[in-house]
């Protein structure tokens, strides 16, 4: 807490940093010390980013210890604040980099955390995964996105649209990295789960299209994970349905069907399924010229 000694500081929270990516005995030393409301003043406070920076990372090793930890410093507003440092930051910058990480860091672990304390973190997260092409910071936000998309509703949903994640998403779906490509692709079959309006503006954005590339992945992981989301979209109205039969997904997934692997299979099936829910006649006539009976 000496503030008048930023380098005296900035040693001390390197020390507290690496005390706390050891055994959890020894993070919760730090926690019966105080050390999560002072880290907290201190990325808030001080006047030196390389003090924040260091509290930040420190932060995000307590943080991964558990999740009751996580709630405790989500409680005390750390995502927020951590955000809007984020926000000014230089892009590609160690900083961004670390606080990146924290925030990421905030997003996983089962039970979720409360996505209310969480969701200032997501418009903070798309900006940098915008900004930067770095393999690690892209991996930690995306599979971050892919955890604090899932099971979230409509609201959740629509934060993520509302802050124009799903261009950067659908872009690195094509990534050569698989790490980053899966969970992009998982978070935007978490983000087709939503209300017909809401799948709609990520139709909009091309992610069919994109899918349409990524059925034939030579990974079977890729390619399940595909069937599973464009399942999210036949599951729609009929427009939705006419948009997967006119680029060719209906056909597409037949193919699958006869081919495939019975994991696959299985995902495909549902979503031939589930585009006979809403179908119109018409498309009903197309199903079955397709050779789908």
């Amino acid at each position: 807490m000496r503030h008048e000694s930023p380098k005296l500081q900035f040693e001390s929270i390197w020390c507290l940093t690496n005390v706390a990516s050891s055994e959890s005995r020894f993070v919760m030393t730090l926690v019966e010390n105080k050390a999560i409301p002072i880290l907290i003043d201190i990325m808030e406070k001080s006047q030196h980013i390389e003090v924040k920076e260091q509290a930040i990372w420190c932060i995000g090793n307590i943080s991964g210890d558990n999740t009751r930890l996580r709630d405790t410093i989500l409680e005390q507003n750390a995502c927020a604040i951590i955000s809007d440092l984020v926000d000014q930051a230089p892009a590609g910058s160690s900083f961004t980099r670390n606080a990146s990480w924290t925030l990421a860091n905030f997003c996983k672990g089962r039970p979720m955390a409360n996505f209310d304390k969480l969701k200032r973190s997501i418009s903070s997260l798309t900006k940098v995964m915008a900004e930067n092409d770095s393999e690690e910071i892209l991996t930690d936000i995306t599979w971050a996105f892919s955890y604090a998309s899932d099971e979230g509703g409509d609201e959740r949903i629509k934060i993520f649209l509302d802050c124009n994640a799903v261009p950067r998403l659908i872009q690195l779906l094509n990534h050569p990295n698989i790490t980053i490509a899966v969970p992009c692709l998982r978070t935007l079959g978490n983000i087709l789960t939503g209300s017909d309006e809401l799948a709609q503006r990520a139709i909009e954005c091309g992610v069919l299209e994109e899918f349409s590339k990524l059925l034939d992945h030579p990974k079977r992981a890729v390619r399940k994970e595909v069937c599973w989301s464009i399942s999210n979209v036949t599951a729609g109205n009929p427009q939705q349905i006419q948009k997967c039969i006119d680029i060719g997904l209906i056909e597409r997934l037949i193919v699958h069907l006869h081919q495939d692997t019975m994991d696959i299979k299985k995902e495909a099936v549902w979503a031939v399924s589930n585009a006979t829910s809403q179908a119109t006649p018409q498309q009903f006539a197309y199903f079955v010229q397709t050779g789908i009976l």
